[in-house]
């Protein structure tokens, strides 16, 4: 971690659990000559299950709360489902591409999928690895 008083490199002197567990609390110091300003750090962790978990439940009891609506969206979606399974056999059996036979019965191309965030994400360097201000070590063999 850089210092926010001198931008300089930190070491930690301690690290203790808080909160239940949930928050890492960690005593730092400066190493630069001169500054040894020392700092709390706090890190946590992003529950994603727990959340991804609480939407599905909200979807579940919206679903339970209005199953008309409900119906009538599995409805469109099996009939969106099916012209797209049409419009790719007769792409198939054509030789047009799937996008113009789609365009030609007016429907919808499907939904893009995002890509991963996990595919973007860069690891996170560990102890200030890649830091501007890391003097680089030498490897030896």
């Amino acid at each position: 971690m850089i210092c926010p008083k001198c931008s300089a490199d930190t070491r930690v002197i301690d690290s203790r659990p808080e909160m239940g567990g949930k928050v890492i609390r960690r005593r730092r110091i400066c190493v630069a000559v001169g500054c040894a300003h020392d700092f709390d750090s706090y890190e946590s962790t992003l529950n994603v299950v727990a959340r991804r978990q609480r939407e599905a439940a909200g979807m579940r009891a919206y679903r339970r709360a209005n199953p008309e609506r409900a119906r009538e969206q599995d409805r469109q979606k099996a009939k969106s489902r099916a012209l797209r399974v049409s419009a790719e056999v007769e792409a198939a059996e054509t030789g047009q591409p799937l996008e113009d036979v789609m365009r030609a019965w007016d429907i919808k191309p499907a939904a893009r999928q995002r890509p991963s965030a996990r595919t973007r994400r860069r690891p996170t360097p560990r102890c200030n690895e890649g830091s501007a201000t890391t003097p680089k070590l030498e490897t030896t063999r």
